[in-house]
């Protein structure tokens, strides 16, 4: 497997790249609240902001996380 694919945190891709989601690193009421929000894994996401504070699009929903929460949520970047 490249590089490319092994998932990685949210926090480690730069603002404007596309991601795809493969999994949460979190307890199940924080990942059952990132589902409820659309923040699905498979579903693809765009990071808007990655600094002090974590922003991604979600299909035509903007979200922000805790960072803390951005670093346990894991994907990989869309190549297209």
């Amino acid at each position: 497997m490249s590089p490319i694919h092994v998932p990685q945190p949210l926090t480690s891709f730069s603002t404007g790249v596309l991601v795809q989601l493969a999994f949460f690193a979190l307890g199940d009421p924080e990942a059952q609240r990132l589902r409820e929000l659309g923040v699905i894994e498979g579903n693809q996401i765009h990071i808007l902001k990655n600094g002090d504070s974590f922003v991604c699009c979600v299909e035509s929903s903007r979200i922000a996380l805790r960072r803390e929460v951005a670093m346990n949520v894991f994907g990989t970047p869309v190549v297209l």
